[in-house]
């Protein structure tokens, strides 16, 4: 990475793509790094989820397809920031978990993933990540968040019991699919 830096100094593409590897090498250490916190009590501090949310956004719609079928990422806050107790390295790895499942489930067809923010009336906030893809099936929507169940081949069914985990345990929130007529939508509802 530092030789690419030290190269890139008169190529602005050069710059570019040593800035996505360098975001993409700290996100590696970021993820290597979340394992060890599962399990142990979570390290709550002030998360604004609004800065969360962008930039889990911004992180993915840099690595989506913009070509052929075509994934667009929207951001939408109902409220200016938005604070809550949280521990920022577990509730991204929940938004993550929910953004990379809308990616595969629109991957070949293109669609959109909008995310929202807004403050709930009782205090804390909901996160919301929705796609326009083929959906849940309603009879599998009950075993979306069981260990082991995947709809994806050669999915390990760990992605989306994890973060259920991680908001009902470490933050004793709620991590729901939202009923809908299309696509995929989940509320991440946090106090």
């Amino acid at each position: 990475m530092e030789l690419l830096e030290d190269r890139g100094d008169s190529d602005p593409a050069a710059r570019a793509m040593a800035a996505h590897m360098r975001t993409d090498l700290e996100r590696l250490d970021r993820v290597a790094h979340r394992f060890e916190r599962i399990g142990h009590d979570p390290k709550l501090e002030p998360v604004d989820v609004t800065v969360m949310v962008d930039r889990i956004a911004g992180y993915f719609r840099s690595r989506v397809p913009t070509l052929a079928n075509t994934i667009t990422i929207d951001v939408t806050h109902a409220d200016g920031p938005l604070v809550v107790q949280g521990d920022l390295v577990l509730l991204e790895w929940v938004i993550e978990v929910l953004v990379k499942n809308a990616v595969d489930a629109l991957a070949g067809h293109g669609g959109h993933i909008a995310l929202s923010t807004r403050m709930r009336p009782e205090g804390g906030a909901c996160i919301r990540v929705a796609d326009d893809g083929p959906g849940v099936p309603r009879d599998l929507r009950v075993r979306v968040f069981d260990p082991g169940f995947s709809t994806k081949e050669g999915g390990w069914g760990i992605g989306l019991s994890l973060a259920r985990r991680i908001v009902h345990e470490n933050h004793h929130g709620r991590l729901s699919l939202v009923p809908t007529e299309r696509g995929a939508t989940f509320d991440v509802t946090l106090h």
